[in-house]
């Protein structure tokens, strides 16, 4: 049987520098990391990449502007008084 060990060596504060396709494999790297339940730097990674990946996609993902508006509720009220029209 033969073991092998891979060491991955970070830069944290360049996650918002680096590709997709690579801060896709960060987050597998840390999920899958073998330190303890708990551990503070793996902990920490985790969230740090986790973070990155939230704000790409929010930054990439238009909000919705229109959804709610006042004149919904005045109609909604209106038709509930009112049903027919």
């Amino acid at each position: 049987m033969t073991t092998t060990s891979i060491t991955f060596q970070i830069d944290a504060d360049k996650l918002p520098g680096i590709n997709d396709s690579y801060l896709a494999q960060l987050w597998h790297i840390a999920q899958a990391n073998p330190a303890e339940f708990g551990d503070v730097t793996a902990c920490d990674f985790a969230e740090r990449v986790g973070r990155e990946i939230v704000r790409r996609w929010l930054a990439a993902t238009p909000p919705e502007l229109w959804h709610h508006q006042g004149r919904h509720a005045a109609s909604r009220t209106t038709s509930s008084i009112h049903p027919e029209g």
